[in-house]
């Protein structure tokens, strides 16, 4: 298992989508974090909660991680790589795991970097007007949480990659169903009084376990998002299980 899961690291990290999308959320992080730090009310700077909000909406790293979730699968089926490597791995399942497990800790590197970023360019700003960062324990719980749920968007990436298996389909699909089809769900829910259904979605749980959702606990988020987590991974075991790949 653990030269299988090296072999997946070295995959994924000798193509170009990655190291792009790692560009995209260095960048993207040091962006948001100049923006919010600059642009809040010098009163809120102070509030260690709303210190932890900045740092949360500053981390980009959760959507690439999703994305190079699925890719880390789907990159098999479009460069024609998956017989090879269920005949050198011929217990699927274990394939599976190495990829969803590789997926994981690929967000967790994710969010430590964003984090890393986003923390190097807020903290300066705040201290020159005078409110240095305030890092405690609940702010390292913060952290933790944002890293989590980075890991868990990779996780969740990779068992819908493996379902759908076509590159541009779950990609396409993974963007519209985050930036799209849960918003209009949203309205739609809360326009027939049913709007504790949005907090059981994907990206409404992981949005409140990383911080950005109110109305449901950081606990209760990642629990559901786990839960979405091993859906797709049984979803998509079930389907490359018995799949005649040639």
């Amino acid at each position: 298992m653990t030269l299988l899961f090296r072999a997946e690291l070295l995959k994924l990290w000798t193509t170009r989508a990655a190291y792009a999308y790692l560009v995209a959320v260095v960048a993207i992080s040091a962006l948001r974090a100049a923006a919010n730090a600059s642009i809040a009310h010098l009163l809120e700077l102070s509030d260690p909660a709303f210190q932890r909000d900045l740092i949360s909406d500053s981390v980009a790293a959760p959507l690439f991680a999703l994305l190079l979730g699925i890719l880390s699968l789907t990159v098999e089926w479009r460069h024609g790589t998956i017989t090879r490597t269920l005949l050198v791995t011929p217990r699927r399942w274990r394939v599976l795991a190495v990829k969803e497990v590789n997926a994981f800790v690929l967000g967790i590197e994710l969010a430590l970097i964003g984090l890393a970023v986003a923390i190097a360019v807020a903290a300066p700003i705040l201290s020159h007007d005078g409110t240095p960062l305030d890092v405690n324990g609940p702010f390292f719980g913060r952290c933790a949480e944002i890293v989590l749920a980075a890991a868990l968007w990779g996780a969740l990436g990779a068992g819908f990659g493996g379902l759908v298996q076509s590159q541009a389909g779950a990609l396409v699909g993974a963007i519209i169903w985050v930036f799209v089809f849960e918003s209009v769900l949203e309205l739609l829910l809360d326009w027939l009084n049913l709007s504790w259904i949005t907090h059981l979605l994907p990206r409404h749980a992981l949005d409140a376990l990383a911080g950005h959702e109110a109305g449901l606990s950081a606990g209760a988020g990642g629990a559901i998002g786990l839960g979405w987590v091993i859906l797709f991974a049984t979803l998509a075991f079930a389907r490359i299980r018995r799949q005649d790949i040639t």
